[in-house]
């Protein structure tokens, strides 16, 4: 029977997996929110920014480098077990093993030199496609449910993330875009005197 951390992936590994569902979800129903107000807001672009930028973040402590405490491999260490969950995102992404390594490196470039580090590189790296981010998870998660439930007592009782992310998509358009109308514009925030260069100012997803 394959080996599988259980208590690594229901103590902390989970949590971070719905915390990238949630913070993706949010980045992408409020940056659509913002385009529709036609508003500028330094808040709100911040407030966006920072939903992406946990987003990456969280989805590197789960695929980023091999060192990270909670990576994938800790709770499947062994090797050819390793190998079938690879085989199964390859699939599912219908990527090459050189092309999941592209954006690998391209997610975690982002990661490194603009989320969580500036090494004065300028400009700043390439937002990653963050759709295939998505579906690493959900592949992620199908997959190890699939493995507990065909041999293990533990019991998932929590909801698939496939259906977190599409009822967060369902239920966060229309607040986000109440919230972003009450403001505040750039010219309630600077007081009537915004910077010249504050008004082209855009979120780092665009």
């Amino acid at each position: 029977m394959m080996e599988l951390n259980e208590s690594l992936w229901a103590n902390y590994q989970y949590e971070i997996l719905v915390s990238f569902v949630h913070h993706l979800a949010y980045w992408e129903c409020s940056r659509a929110a913002y385009g529709r107000c036609g508003l500028q807001s330094e808040l709100w672009t911040r407030t966006i920014d920072s939903y992406l930028l946990r987003a990456v973040i969280d989805w590197c402590m789960i695929f980023g480098t091999d060192s990270n405490e909670i990576h994938w491999k800790r709770v499947v260490p062994d090797k050819s077990d390793q190998e079938a969950f690879r085989k199964r995102l390859l699939s599912d992404l219908r990527m090459t093993g050189a092309e999941w390594k592209d954006y690998w490196s391209g997610v975690t470039t982002f990661r490194n030199d603009f989320a969580s580090h500036r090494p004065g590189k300028s400009p700043h790296p390439c937002v990653p496609q963050m759709e295939t981010a998505l579906r690493a998870v959900i592949s992620y998660d199908e997959w190890v449910r699939g493995v507990m439930h065909a041999g293990f007592d533990f019991v998932v009782n929590e909801p698939i993330l496939l259906d977190r992310y599409h009822r967060l998509m369902r239920t966060s358009h229309e607040p986000f875009e109440k919230m972003i109308r009450l403001g505040p514009t750039v010219e309630q925030e600077y007081e009537g005197d915004p910077p010249h260069a504050q008004n082209k100012k855009d979120e780092i997803g665009t």
